[in-house]
């Protein structure tokens, strides 16, 4: 990487955040592998599985609305302590119930529903903090330096988690992620931030998320935008996150699936030494494409099923997913006012996974019905299509980047 690559942790309150973030990282990492392959140990289903992961996706969907307004109206480090520190109590008990071998699938759908209703939070938070650490010249190197960085670990961390699965279970894998939620709560502690300006919140967090949802539909392209991926996150969501690891199980493996969805991670990586100097014009056409790239991995799980071509579709994903993921941090940190920023990703966030549970739960009857290969196949099919018809409304292919500093908020916006 060169300094200007690397410029932006020289702010200290940069630093810090990023390094929580790659702590957590290494854990989340491993979590997505040893969380289906627990599942599955004790009921070796595709529902049961779909069941667990909607678990969280439901509570997520549900408060991801209010939890932007929270963001929005609260110090985000402070928000994102807590939810590192509640989660990562939840993922302890998750692994003591696994390591211990009393663990049922209620068991694991309880905890997880703690998971997504406090990621309802997190997220947006997240999503709002790197505007308000850094100037506007030092995003776009702060976007990639994380997404490299946090990739990094995420290369070995589904590859170490497929090992630990197959000898000493996956128990393990998910108390490795407890601890760096704990971790990453106490680097938190060290961000200092300037109070963001306020005085235009409303008397409420209702009162706040009606203010930003008015706002989003002032902007034209969010909703329309976010209604597409609402689409492709159900599709993934079914097609990959739970039929793939059913169609592995058969297949490749645990240790196959951990090594070939580690290249997803790989291709972000990868994908960060072009992108830095690369100039977004037209990001949501170029987010639509990356998209539907983002999908290929189902057409090889939907024919011949090997190590090599699964991992080498999912670097591809990966390198559409770096590209997709900073379009839309451009897109956003030049439209949206600081002080609407968690709200705007609230409202993409809940368009966006508010189909996931659907496609959670759906997979496991399709595949009865049509079979896996089939089913991978038509999803895939859907994904073009719905980019496609995206990229014929005006409002999506029609937004440009400027290089315009975020507009202010009136009080008509308010």
């Amino acid at each position: 990487m060169s300094n200007s690559r690397l410029s932006p942790l020289a702010t200290p309150a940069f630093r810090y955040f990023f390094i929580g973030q790659v702590v957590n990282r290494v854990g989340s990492s491993m979590a997505g592998v040893a969380l289906a392959f627990a599942v599955l140990d004790i009921d070796d289903s595709a529902s049961a599985l779909g069941w667990v992961l909607a678990a969280s996706s439901v509570p997520m969907v549900v408060f991801m609305l209010l939890g932007g307004a929270i963001a929005d109206r609260l110090p985000r480090a402070v928000v994102l302590r807590g939810c590192n520190l509640v989660q990562g109590i939840a993922q302890a008990l998750t692994a003591g119930l696994v390591i211990s071998g009393q663990a049922e699938i209620w068991h694991l759908i309880v905890l997880q529903a703690v998971a997504g209703t406090v990621f309802a939070v997190s997220y947006p938070a997240f999503l709002g903090m790197v505007p308000i650490l850094l100037p506007v010249e030092e995003r776009q190197s702060a976007y990639l330096l994380i997404g490299q960085a946090t990739s990094a670990v995420g290369i070995l961390g589904p590859a170490i988690s497929g090992i630990l699965v197959a000898t000493v279970g996956p128990g393990w894998a998910l108390a490795i992620d407890a601890s760096t939620y704990l971790l990453a709560a106490a680097l938190l502690l060290l961000v200092r931030l300037p109070a963001g300006d306020r005085s235009q919140a409303k008397a409420s967090v209702i009162g706040d998320f009606v203010a930003g949802w008015a706002f989003a539909r002032q902007l034209g392209w969010v909703i329309p935008a976010a209604s597409a991926a609402l689409v492709f996150n159900a599709l993934v969501s079914g097609a990959i996150n739970v039929l793939g690891p059913v169609i592995a199980d058969d297949t490749i493996g645990s240790q196959g699936w951990g090594i070939a969805t580690s290249g997803q991670a790989l291709g972000v990586f990868i994908a960060a030494f072009f992108l830095a100097k690369v100039k977004v014009t037209a990001p949501m056409k170029v987010i639509m494409v990356a998209f539907v790239v983002y999908c290929v991995p189902m057409l090889v799980l939907g024919t011949e099923v090997n190590l090599w071509a699964l991992s080498v579709s999912f670097v591809v994903a990966g390198t559409a997913l770096s590209l997709l993921d900073l379009s839309w941090n451009l897109l956003v940190q030049e439209k949206v006012p600081e002080a609407m920023l968690s709200r705007i990703m609230a409202i993409d966030g809940f368009f966006s996974f508010v189909a996931t549970p659907i496609g959670l739960v759906a997979v496991g009857p399709l595949v009865v019905a049509f079979g896996a290969g089939r089913v991978e196949l038509a999803c895939f099919a859907l994904a073009v299509l719905v980019a496609a018809c995206a990229l014929t409304r005006r409002t999506i292919a029609g937004v440009r980047l400027t290089g315009a500093p975020p507009p202010v908020l009136s009080r008509s916006d308010v």
